[in-house]
């Protein structure tokens, strides 16, 4: 058992780089009682965990002081935090790298060559019953990479080439709204049909403010979250434009089969236009392509929809019937001469 890290010791941290962490042991013991980990890893013992961002590492302590993890390893590259852990952290069951969070080559330095921490695969008719990846990603800035990890379940690389990898990730409230996005809303994009069509994902818990007061009140009850109170974070100066509202999600990819390029191709120049009706937008996805699908769906009130009110599972449908249009564009060359243009 190593004590949750104290009011002085967390003192010691004088910049946190715009990310926010929830520090309040009882605060988290909540979150991890809202969770029920023991469901996907039973006893935990043989459980490697890898700590993304892990700032002060207040998380981390009260996780590991409650799982007892077999591995539990902490990546965080920024000196205010690698300082901390060396001056409070020495006696315990943690692993520290410096490596850096954002860099692909970090995680094949520590898993392929270092040996450091290696996952074991499995297979992906269950969520990975040994390896849980935590994270940070707090500041706006960090949005792309997250966006990058969840186009990462889809693409199954990543940590996610191990298996269906449980992630928990606290994001920017934001990015889970866009994130979590149902069809026929305004925010409905890109990014929020990778999220239902590769995830799981769900609310755990939120700062309560006026980003989480925009946020779609049929997910608040449909997922009940915890609500933090600002007062059991880090940092605690802040201005309003710096109050860094966030969320933790509960990200469980799904199994699935589809031909990925053919998704990606139709719902990115679908979505392009989302708020076009489908028969107007749709020689988007090549010359022919009207007459093609209005012979496949003949259906004349769904082509009047527009792609901002698509399910996940009729942007398949389309992606089936993309794939069988004799004439379809060659994707590969189109993503080529639209590098050339750039």
């Amino acid at each position: 058992m190593f004590k949750p890290l104290t009011s002085a010791q967390l003192s010691e941290i004088k910049v946190f780089y715009k990310f926010r962490y929830v520090i309040s042991p009882a605060v988290l013991k909540t979150i991890f009682d809202k969770l029920r980990l023991e469901d996907t890893y039973g006893d935990c013992k043989d459980l490697k965990v890898l700590d993304l961002n892990a700032g002060p590492a207040q998380q981390s302590i009260v996780f590991n002081n409650r799982f007892h993890c077999k591995q539990h390893l902490l990546m965080d590259n920024r000196p205010q935090f690698t300082n901390f852990w060396e001056r409070n952290l020495k006696k315990s069951h943690f692993q520290m790298s410096s490596q850096n969070p954002y860099d692909w080559e970090s995680y094949l330095m520590l898993i392929d060559h270092q040996k450091l921490f290696v996952p074991e695969k499995q297979s992906r008719d269950h969520i990975h019953n040994k390896f849980l990846i935590m994270g940070n990603l707090t500041d706006k800035k960090e949005e792309g990479l997250l966006m990058q990890w969840f186009n990462c379940v889809g693409q199954k690389n990543w940590l996610q080439r191990f298996g269906r990898v449980k992630m928990l990730l606290w994001v920017p409230t934001s990015s889970a709204r866009k994130l979590l996005a149902p069809a026929g809303t305004t925010q409905r994009a890109k990014c929020s049909l990778v999220c239902e069509t590769f995830t799981d994902s769900k609310i755990i818990a939120l700062t309560q403010d006026e980003e989480s007061d925009l946020f779609d009140q049929k997910l608040l009850d449909k997922f009940d979250p915890i609500w933090v109170n600002y007062a059991s974070t880090l940092p605690q100066k802040f201005s309003k434009t710096q109050k860094s509202p966030m969320c933790l999600l509960e990200i469980n990819p799904l199994d699935f089969e589809l031909n990925k390029g053919n998704w990606d191709y139709v719902t990115q120049h679908l979505m392009i236009q989302k708020n076009t009706p489908f028969l107007d937008g749709v020689e988007a996805l090549g010359p022919g392509a009207r007459d093609f699908f209005t012979k496949e769906i003949n259906d004349s009130n769904f082509m009047k929809r527009s792609p901002s009110s698509f399910s996940t599972e009729e942007f398949i449908y389309l992606s089936d019937i993309y794939n069988r249009w004799p004439f379809k564009p060659d994707m590969f060359m189109n993503l080529f001469n639209a590098k050339q243009e750039e």
